[in-house]
């Protein structure tokens, strides 16, 4: 539950107390044919156990209090509750510790807690639980606690944190081999009066280089072209799924919500212009905007990118892949996968240069 002041989440033990209710269930099968037997105390005393001991817990986020406080309660009646202020959160995270064997593999459990500013521990709850999904669930908590209260990210153990800690490592390397062959990636350079910067990322194992320049800005909105192999239609099944693939590209090549605003209401670009149709797909939110951005300027040196680089099925080792250029809110990019020689860095930034350069008419900064 979520308002603009406060976020909540429930954690209740289902699971316990329906067992409980199966232990006592069976506490009265006994009972009806063999009265206050072993089996009947035996399960009966189960089944109120179960369900009298496991706590409910109620998160609750206040940004008016700034406030992170844990109700627990039972179905006894019985209420505690424990506030940590804003101001001694460092964050909160997934933590996990191994449950046993099964089948001879090992399993995991997951807690949340929250990390204070001088290094103590106060766990959510102090049992861990869950399997995969459980763990999953614990982290979607974990990540919009962070982002409601404006926490830094965290080390993670849960499946989605894990793959994560991988991802940002892939990164590191990513950026660490473009910089020990082109120079520092954030370092600002200009050619040709346009001021821009490379950006190394990863998805996955596979790294990613983006020439990055913000001296052209959409005024509204996004517009994203794609390299794709030559005379490929884009009609019939491809253009049924080409919102969805749309997407899964952009993420492919590392963009944020805040370089593509709106992009559930965007949709391809229909048609193409004339001079890239054969080469070139595209994706936008603000049609009138991207046709004036594609203008016969900006489509020869695209055109002829793809003359000197045309995409294949299998690329050969040491040539680009696919190019993919986003006039965005935050400026132009021109990506592609994999790290660049210093030839290739030359040749994607008189690309850049040109789709900015062609922008002059409508010029941001």
């Amino acid at each position: 539950m979520q308002n603009q002041d406060s976020i909540t989440f429930r954690d209740i033990p289902f699971g316990s107390w329906l067992f409980g209710l199966i232990c006592i269930g069976v506490a009265i099968y006994f009972f009806s044919f063999q009265g206050f037997s072993g089996n009947t105390l035996l399960f009966g005393g189960i089944g109120v156990i179960v369900i009298l001991l496991p706590w409910g817990l109620t998160i609750t986020a206040s940004r008016q209090t700034r406030t992170l406080r844990l109700d627990y309660w039972s179905l006894y009646f019985l209420r505690r509750s424990r506030e940590i202020s804003f101001d001694e959160l460092a964050t909160v995270r997934v933590d996990s510790m191994r449950s046993g064997e099964r089948s001879g593999q090992q399993t995991r459990s997951f807690r949340i807690e929250a990390v204070l500013k001088d290094n103590s521990i106060v766990p959510f709850r102090k049992y861990y639980s869950g399997g995969f999904l459980g763990g999953m669930r614990k982290q979607k908590i974990v990540d919009r606690l962070r982002a409601f209260i404006g926490l830094e990210q965290a080390m993670d153990e849960s499946p989605v944190g894990l793959f994560r800690a991988v991802g940002q490592a892939a990164a590191l390397e990513a950026a660490y081999q473009q910089e020990s062959q082109t120079g520092p990636n954030e370092q600002e350079r200009i050619t040709n009066g346009v001021h821009w910067q490379l950006q190394s990322t990863a998805f996955g194992a596979s790294p990613v280089t983006r020439w990055y320049s913000p001296d052209f800005k959409m005024r509204s909105g996004f517009l994203f072209v794609a390299q794709k192999m030559s005379g490929q239609s884009t009609g019939g099944l491809m253009a049924a799924l080409g919102k969805a693939l749309f997407q899964q590209s952009i993420s492919l090549y590392g963009f944020k919500a805040d370089d593509t605003p709106n992009i559930s209401q965007a949709l391809p670009l229909d048609p193409i212009p004339p001079l890239i149709d054969f080469h070139f797909t595209a994706f936008t939110n603000n049609q009138a905007e991207a046709r004036q951005i594609l203008g016969p300027w900006t489509q020869n040196p695209l055109a002829e990118w793809a003359q000197r680089h045309p995409l294949k099925q299998l690329q050969s080792q040491g040539s680009f892949s696919q190019l993919v250029v986003l006039f965005s809110p935050k400026g132009v990019y021109a990506a592609t996968l994999g790290n660049l020689q210093p030839d290739q860095v030359e040749e994607l930034t008189d690309l850049g240069v040109e789709m900015v350069k062609t922008q002059g008419a409508f010029h941001t900064t």
